[in-house]
């Protein structure tokens, strides 16, 4: 009968101890801090973050109406509020929707 050498392992080597001392995860990247003003996300990205998270698939129809809302009552800030966070959520929506509110001579070619 033979008889092999197996060297002992270092227990600071094995599997078990390698994942126990893993170094921890770092912050995450959406983690921040709002009054070092070092905010990864817009105001108005949160904003229509929030309002998806609200309204969820309707979110840029909801906001297309508040926009019309917003124009036909004649709330300007209103109104680019809406249109901003449409943008955010669906960019060619808002674009599309910016082109059919332009006057029809803004609209033709020549």
């Amino acid at each position: 009968m033979s008889v092999r050498f197996a060297a002992a392992r270092r227990a600071a080597r094995s599997p078990i101890a390698k994942i126990l001392s893993r170094a921890e995860i770092g912050p995450v990247a959406n983690d921040h801090d709002r009054s070092e003003g070092t905010g990864i996300m817009s105001e108005n990205t949160e904003s229509a973050l929030r309002h998806f998270a609200e309204h969820g698939l309707r979110a840029v129809p909801v906001a297309l109406d508040n926009a019309t809302l917003a124009a036909t009552a004649s709330h300007e800030e209103d109104y680019r509020y809406w249109l901003g966070i449409c943008r955010e959520l669906d960019a060619g929506a808002a674009a599309r929707f910016e082109a059919a509110r332009r006057p029809a001579e803004d609209r033709l070619i020549g």
